[in-house]
């Protein structure tokens, strides 16, 4: 009788045993199914961020140069006022703000960082004013985009001269997403020129 109880109890532990490995080896097929499945869900969004950030620098340069061939005889109040638009469009001016004034930024009041942006908005509208007649004459395209972190994605591109009058110029932009998953340009750098200077001195720009 005890031969026959021992015998039952290294039964019952043989199946409790493998039962135990059954449901471990179930759990690690879960787990393991689970994380193939949401690496490539955070492929798919990693493609989804940087298709819509060069499609924002794609849009914008379409806009600018329309604007710069349908804005020419425009009252040059209201071509300010449409670059303006555009600007506030594609432009993070805030983090433009906060990132060419630094620590600056923190103990500004109200007031001081709403001028400031302002002012800074206005620089980019002359600046852009200046060229935006030579942007119409040029062309764009994508040579790469690079996500870099989980928020900025890295745009490179060419601008050439279809005449070939002018060098071609390898240009950089650094965009990042918003709250409304829109995707907004914080910089751009060019071989020739900087959008933003980040320094103590307000330093904004340089061509």
């Amino acid at each position: 009788m005890n031969i026959i109880n021992i015998k039952i109890k290294k039964r019952i532990k043989r199946l409790n045993n493998y039962y135990s490995k059954t449901q471990v080896k179930k759990i690690f097929t879960i787990v393991f199914i689970a994380q193939i499945f949401f690496f490539f869900l955070s492929l798919e969004a990693s493609a989804d961020n940087l298709k819509k950030a060069n499609k924002t620098v794609e849009q914008m340069l379409v806009e600018a140069k329309q604007h710069a061939t349908n804005t020419v005889n425009l009252d040059p109040k209201k071509r300010t006022q449409k670059i303006r638009l555009l600007i506030e469009k594609y432009i993070n001016i805030n983090f433009m703000a906060r990132a060419t004034t630094g620590a600056f930024w923190k103990n500004a009041t109200s007031a001081q960082k709403e001028k400031y942006e302002i002012v800074l908005l206005n620089q980019i509208i002359n600046t852009i004013e200046v060229h935006l007649n030579t942007l119409s004459t040029l062309s764009y395209k994508t040579i790469s985009t690079e996500l870099r972190g989980e928020k900025l994605v890295y745009v490179r591109g060419l601008i050439e001269d279809p005449k070939k009058l002018k060098p071609s110029v390898n240009i950089l932009w650094k965009l990042a997403a918003n709250k409304q998953k829109s995707f907004l340009i914080l910089d751009m750098f060019a071989k020739t020129y900087q959008f933003i200077i980040i320094n103590k001195n307000f330093t904004f720009f340089s061509d």
